[in-house]
This record gives structure tokens, C-alpha cells and sequence, in this order.
């Protein structure tokens, strides 16, 4: 089963003003930002909160990838959720983590954060978003009254649940986004560091699945029908009848197949656990639905192409499209693909253009 396409979080891009030139946006090109959703999985970062929303998920999770690390009294039993909505002391403005987590330490007030980030995109600035929402995290933290009373804050822990399948190549510390010369400021610098977890490399290193959390990673990135059915039995024989995690793979399965092209009324038929070893799904693990979906993406990849094109040809004139129509011929890479968009709305000059798009689609 294909995993999450890369997703950028970020707030949408809006073209530039149109004017009276060739650089002037025709009417009948499609705004860049849903150009750019063609590439985006909005589904899967919702199944990924859905599924890290789930209690037992997130204590099987810390217990992995936490406390292997980190040696710390931390009653994981008295585990609970934290609010997500912050607003901005000044600017009013309203913001929102993913999931919070919070956990007390042994014979002490204090407490552990846990700060869920999901992430579908490799995005080089993830370092800044994680250190923007912990920073609002604390704001928040400092209202409580012990908090205020002993003026001391309790350790947060940002952590970013990547469920992409690029491998990520972006900082995962404030640190190494400072050029050379400002590395020189590092002692008065922030040095904010996020965990990161990437699902798709976790899941292809598990031999077996015999736990809710494995049994859910093999689930949603399986790779053939025998271990996709293998994960599913796990899952309905240990996953509770209540458990958020079984609406959220639910989730994630229905979007995958949805982007490989099946009907939206069709997977309407999917909305329990024991559904997806229905006809259903059978039909999309067969042999001529992958090659259908093979076929679809890439449609879909060319049509992206085209269009990216018309947008570079209204904007930076036909020299410079057919330049950019020569660096997409043969690229595979949906996500590289759709920074070039990025491009468009950044450069100034079809020469910048050119030698940026070059270099992403390297």
C-alpha cells in the first residue's frame, strides 16, 4: 500500500498581484495553491493525529522511542491529553499543535510535555514551527498556578511523527539553520532540537508486528496483501472496540485508495476496522487496480507538469517554459515536483526560476 505523499502544512501561497504584462496570470490557470494540493495528503496527517490521539498508541510510542533515550520517573500510566488551542497574548491570534500529551513525574509536582507534531512534507523550517508552538505551549504552561508559584517551568518535548516516504533531509535543530558566520552567535542562539520519528523507516525495519502500534504501522505502509492481512488480524484481535486508532486507520486506508483512484461513494462502504477485508479492498490490493493506479498518478503527473508550465509561461514567457518543460521530462518525484510551484511564486526572473527549479528537481 503506498504511504503518505509529502504534505506542507504551511498557509496556502497566494499568486502575485496580476498585471498588465505577460507576467499577469490568466484567468483559466488554477491558483498555485491547489495546483500544489495535487501533491498535498490533507487525510493522512488527520489519520496520523487520529492514531497518535489514541492513548495506548502514544504510551507504546514514548515507551519505544522516549524512554529507551531518556532516562526519567515519569507515570505513563497517569498519561492524558493537553490542550491544543493557544492564543497569542498580544495579537489575540488562535494556534493550533496537533496533540499534547502530559504526563506527571513519581513523588514530585512536576510534569512532562509531550508535543505531537504529524508531517506528511519534508519542511526545512520545521525547526522554527516546533520552536514557535512550544514557545506558545509554555505561555500557556505559565498560567498554571504551581508553575507560577515555584517560577519553574517543566520540560517540553517536541516531537515530529513523520509519515512521509521521502527520506527527510531537513534540519531537525535550530542550530543547523544558522549560516556559518551566525554560528559564531551560538552561545547567545536558541539550539531547539525535535525528535523525529519516521513512520515509513520504522515500519520496513519491524519483522514482525505483535503489538497495536507495530500491527498499525505494517497496516498503513504494507507492501503486499499477505503482510496488509497479517497486520489486520493483529489489530482486530488486540486493538479495543473503542479505540480512536480504529476510526483513524480506517481513515488512512480509505484516503490511500481514494488517491490511487478508487470512488469516493465506494469508500463509504469503509468505516470499520473489520470493513477492510471487505470486497472492497480486495479489489484494490488485485492485480489490474494497481496497474490502474499506476496508470492514474501518471496522468496526473503529467497534468501537473502542464500545468505548471502554462502557470511559468503566463509569468516568466515561453523561453523560459520550454526550459522548464525540458527539467520536468522524466521527473518522477511528485514532491520535488510540486516545490517547483514554490518557485514560481518566489523568483523574480525566469533565469532565477530556471536555475532554482534545476536544482529541487536534482
Amino acid at each position: 500500500m503506498a504511504a503518505a505523499g509529502p504534505q506542507d502544512r504551511s498557509p496556502a501561497v497566494k499568486p502575485p498581484e496580476e498585471e498588465a504584462s505577460q507576467d499577469k496570470l490568466s484567468d483559466e490557470a488554477p491558483p498555485l495553491d491547489e495546483v500544489r494540493r495535487k501533491a498535498i495528503h490533507q487525510p493522512k496527517d488527520k489519520s496520523a493525529k487520529g492514531f497518535y490521539g489514541d492513548k495506548g498508541m502514544v504510551d507504546e510510542f514514548l515507551c519505544e522511542h522516549v524512554f529507551r533515550r531518556i532516562v526519567a520517573d515519569v507515570e505513563l500510566a497517569k498519561l492524558r491529553k493537553g490542550p491544543t488551542e493557544y492564543i497569542d497574548s498580544k495579537s489575540r491570534a488562535v494556534r493550533h499543535a496537533d496533540m499534547v500529551w502530559k504526563a506527571p513525574f513519581r513523588d514530585s509536582w512536576l510534569y512532562v510535555v509531550f508535543l505531537f507534531e504529524a508531517q506528511s512534507r519534508v519542511d526545512w523550517l520545521m525547526p522554527v514551527r516546533i520552536l514557535l508552538e512550544t514557545a506558545l505551549v509554555y505561555a500557556e504552561l505559565a498560567k498554571d498556578p504551581e508553575v507560577r508559584k515555584r517560577r519553574k517551568l517543566p520540560p517540553v518535548l517536541p516531537i515530529v511523527v513523520y509519515v512521509g516516504t521521502k527520506p527527510w533531509d531537513a534540519p531537525t535543530r535550530l542550530e543547523e539553520m544558522l549560516t556559518e558566520e551566525a554560528k559564531a552567535f551560538l552561545p547567545f542562539a536558541l539550539g531547539h532540537e525535535f525528535l523525529l520519528v519516521s513512520e515509513v523507516e520504522e515500519a520496513r525495519a519491524l519483522t514482525r508486528a505483535d503489538t497495536p502500534r507495530t500491527a498499525g504501522l505494517r497496516l498503513r505502509y504494507a507492501r503486499d496483501r499477505a503482510e496488509f492481512d497479517e497486520a489486520l488480524a493483529t489489530l482486530r484481535e488486540l486493538l479495543p472496540e473503542d479505540s480512536p486508532a480504529r476510526r483513524a486507520l480506517v481513515e488512512w486506508v480509505r484516503s490511500s485508495m481514494i488517491e490511487d483512484g478508487a470512488k469516493e461513494e465506494e469508500m463509504a462502504k469503509l468505516q470499520e476496522l473489520e470493513d477492510l477485508a471487505s470486497p472492497v479492498v480486495d479489489t484494490w490490493w488485485a492485480a489490474e487496480r494497481r496497474e490502474a493506479r499506476r496508470k492514474g498518478l501518471e496522468e496526473g503527473r503529467l497534468e501537473q507538469q502542464a500545468t505548471l508550465v502554462r502557470l511559468v509561461r503566463r509569468k516568466f514567457g515561453s523561453e523560459t517554459a520550454e526550459g522548464l518543460a525540458a527539467l520536468l521530462e522524466g521527473a518522477a518525484d511528485l514532491e520535488r515536483v510540486a516545490e517547483v510551484a514554490d518557485l514560481i511564486i518566489d523568483c523574480g526572473s525566469g533565469r532565477d526560476f530556471l536555475a532554482q527549479a534545476a536544482g529541487a528537481l536534482a
